[in-house]
């Protein structure tokens, strides 16, 4: 269960809307009124004179004048953002901004009657694409905003809707369903999808097999419906270049594009009516939905290819799973039997394209668009989920691998392999490239160049963890420092470390355990046997809360 007393909060800080949910136990999820007249808060800052405002103050400023899609300075590892205000163009900083947002999500939830604070267990969510630096400005701006970050655990977004989905259809149906779920997570920044291996009941397994982002998402097709709209305008005669107020043009257009978005998922056609005193005589326009299909196919073509590219990539942690150029050959006739189950979650998972485009790739398994929420509130949901974290295994280490060694009396350490860090990108799965994996080497690797040191295991708190090789427990594995030294992650688990005297280390994990502090899970590794004919039995198969063998 989470938290102390079975109860956790968790909090979807979104490109475009952000959320916050509860649940207590077995209990339905809650999700908190953030919003004035909606469950959502608005996303979006801005500035009133020289008051930074944030919500739907902010989106009540002129369009021109409104920080929107903030949350992708991080993506993008961006410090300062633009905003067009009286004075003309300012830069200001990025992490201001966000964490103004983040700490009104706070205070609104406070006063909803869910305060945010360490009675419960706190988790927050993050796109799969980013990487352990980009997660750990999201905890420091968390964390200076006044939310409860200490021990909390970051969760990629196609994840948490996953594990909303399993808890969902155990407690609405009495479902416990086994097999393979593909999570198609289309927000307002990234397209975020996750493939993983749930065995579901009242305490559910959940091994996370890959997880890849892009940013194919909201803000992208807005961009293209924006495109369509200027040459609407300028067949019908209106002079763009003409414009007394491109910034104002600019926004309003892109206004209303968010605005068609968000009708044409409901209606076939949307009025655009920009206002004309400081713009002039502005036509109105017809936007339809076969216009929106139209602008949003090459967008979902290439959300389609990333489909490919994770069902090849979560074969990489199959025992004889191939080569890379051997995966890059299945055809989607080959990687649609692995799937059993497809979520649709995500804002723009509303848009019926999105639904026919990924229900048409896979149709023999079972399409969802329901975790019980809304699809847009499905990652909310899955963040304040009391149980589906206590068997949640990862992709990718969510822990730190460190070098450490003694020197003039005192103990230095460097980082061989940082928490979250992907092993691949998705470009490198769909063009064949070989030994996808994460790999330091002679100068690359840290430390110094001659002496004794260790390979040790640290949570991203800084707490040093412990771990066990071969049933015997041990706080670091040694190792000699040399200049020739290697150390290497394989996506099937594998771990190889070279030391400086030669001496080879085949390792092996089943799954990564997610580890949060030394009272949770040891990392337990085993030597790796090649060509093993029988796989042992991974470690949660030999708990008493196993799920049943397939």
């Amino acid at each position: 269960m989470g938290g102390a007393h079975g109860h956790a909060v968790g909090v979807d800080f979104g490109t475009s809307t952000s959320l916050v949910a509860t649940r207590a136990g077995r209990r339905p999820v809650q999700v908190a009124p953030l919003g004035h007249s909606t469950r959502w808060f608005p996303s979006v800052a801005g500035y009133r004179g020289d008051k930074l405002v944030v919500g739907e103050e902010a989106d009540a400023l002129p369009s021109d004048q409104v920080i929107r899609s903030i949350k992708r300075a991080i993506t993008r590892n961006e410090d300062r953002v633009a905003v067009f205000g009286p004075a003309g163009t300012l830069e200001i900083s990025a992490d201001e901004v966000m964490i103004a947002l983040l700490a009104e999500i706070g205070a609104r939830a406070t006063r909803a009657g869910e305060p945010l604070n360490q009675d419960r267990e706190f988790r927050l969510g993050c796109p799969a694409m980013w990487d352990g630096a980009q997660r750990n400005r999201l905890l420091e701006l968390a964390e200076k905003a006044g939310l409860p970050t200490d021990g909390s655990a970051l969760v990629d977004e196609p994840i948490a809707a996953g594990i909303a989905w399993v808890s969902h259809r155990y407690l609405a149906y009495s479902e416990q369903p086994e097999g393979r779920l593909l999570v198609f997570d289309m927000g307002g920044g990234t397209l975020d999808i996750a493939v993983l291996d749930v065995v579901g009941g009242p305490h559910p397994e959940i091994s996370v097999l890959t997880a890849l982002g892009a940013e194919y998402a909201g803000d992208m097709l807005d961009h293209a419906i924006a495109r369509d709209l200027y040459e609407d305008l300028t067949a019908k005669g209106y002079d763009l270049s003409g414009s007394r107020h491109p910034e104002l043009l600019d926004a309003l257009v892109m206004r209303a594009a968010r605005e068609a978005k968000v009708n044409l998922s409901r209606l076939a056609e949307h009025r655009v009516v920009l206002p004309s005193r400081q713009l002039g005589a502005v036509p109105v326009l017809t936007y339809t939905r076969e216009q929106l299909e139209e602008a949003f196919r090459p967008q979902m073509d290439e959300a389609e290819r990333l489909v490919w590219a994770a069902l090849r990539a979560a074969r990489l942690t199959e025992r004889e799973s191939g080569s890379p150029e051997q995966l890059r050959a299945l055809g989607p006739a080959e990687l649609i039997r692995d799937v059993d189950y497809v979520l649709l979650a995500g804002g723009m998972s509303r848009i019926p394209y999105v639904g026919r485009r990924v229900g048409a790739l896979f149709p023999h398994a079972q399409v969802f668009d329901d975790a019980g929420v809304q699809a847009d509130e499905a990652i909310v949901a899955g963040l304040a989920d009391t149980a589906g974290y206590d068997r949640l295994n990862l992709h990718r280490p969510g822990f730190d691998f460190i070098v450490e060694w003694d020197e003039n009396g005192q103990t230095c350490q460097e980082t061989l392999y940082a928490a979250h860090t992907p092993f691949y990108e998705a470009w490198q799965v769909l063009s064949g490239q070989a030994n996808l994996g994460y790999e330091r080497h002679d100068h690359a690797f840290p430390g110094p160049k001659h002496g004794r040191g260790r390979l040790r295991v640290r949570a991203t708190t800084g707490e040093s963890l412990g771990l066990k090789f071969d049933d015997q427990v041990m706080d670091g594995i040694g190792l000699t420092f040399g200049r020739s030294m290697s150390f290497k992650l394989y996506c099937d688990g594998r771990i190889l470390l070279r030391d400086g005297s030669g001496k080879r280390l085949d390792m092996k994990v089943d799954r990564w355990p997610v580890m949060r502090g030394r009272d949770h899970a040891q990392l337990v590794l085993r030597s790796a046997q090649r060509n093993s004919p029988t796989p042992p039995t991974p470690w949660y198969m030999e708990k008493e809360w196993a799920p049943p063998t397939r």
